[in-house]
């Protein structure tokens, strides 16, 4: 009896297993993705332009000091350039008619944008000052794409990571950093950065970031 019940048990799951094969359906269409992206332009005021987007700053990763420091000044330019093509491109940025506020106001947007994904909202004092002259900055490279009708790329480049210094408490960089203007490899000058990045709940922020001009040869190599 026992082994019958075997040999029944071994057929059914064969049927079974067999069935499956046969009737196991096509794989399912891929759903679409339901993560919410902040329309941000929806936050200007109503008489400036809606159309088209601004992207999200993927922000810092301290596994390294190496690394912090690339990721750093690749924020700060996607900061400074960000906007520019869209008020270079969409034609109601493009109107001559655009009320004299909108950039402004995009800049403080943009400002919320980066600023948030880079730099702590409990840092010291030169942090308040580098959000200022960041938006600033952004809000000439605005007006600069929308007056010449391309982007503008305006960037930094690490010269030399002159110190560095990693605790459970962050890390400390000491960089010279070469400014570069719109023209490919025209510098505008050498500043000298001293930064401290920590973590904060699941983000890295800059906690502290001075910033001075830096002449060639007055700086350690």
């Amino acid at each position: 009896m026992k082994q019958l019940a075997r040999l029944l048990a071994g057929t059914l799951l064969a049927g079974f297993l067999g069935a499956c094969t046969v009737l196991v359906p096509d794989p399912p269409e891929p759903v679409p993705s339901t993560v919410h992206v902040p329309d941000r332009l929806a936050q200007l005021p109503p008489d400036c332009p809606r159309t088209g987007s601004l992207l999200e700053s993927e922000g810092l990763d301290a596994r390294s000091e190496a690394q912090s420091a690339a990721d750093l000044l690749t924020a700060v330019d996607e900061w400074s350039n960000a906007g520019s093509a869209m008020v270079a491109n969409e034609p109601d940025w493009t109107d001559p008619d655009l009320p004299e506020h909108c950039l402004p106001d995009l800049a403080d947007i943009i400002g919320g944008i980066h600023g948030s994904a880079l730099l702590a909202a409990g840092g010291d004092q030169t942090v308040a000052i580098f959000r200022k002259e960041l938006i600033g900055e952004n809000l000439d490279n605005l007006k600069a794409a929308r007056a010449q009708g391309y982007v503008t790329n305006i960037r930094r480049e690490l010269v030399v990571v002159q110190r560095a210094s990693t605790s459970q408490d962050g890390v400390f960089l000491n960089l010279v950093v070469r400014r570069l203007g719109p023209v490919a490899d025209e510098s505008s000058g050498m500043e000298e950065w001293f930064v401290i990045v920590a973590p904060q709940g699941q983000q890295d922020l800059v906690f502290h970031l001075e910033t001075k001009d830096a002449e060639h040869g007055s700086f350690t190599w």
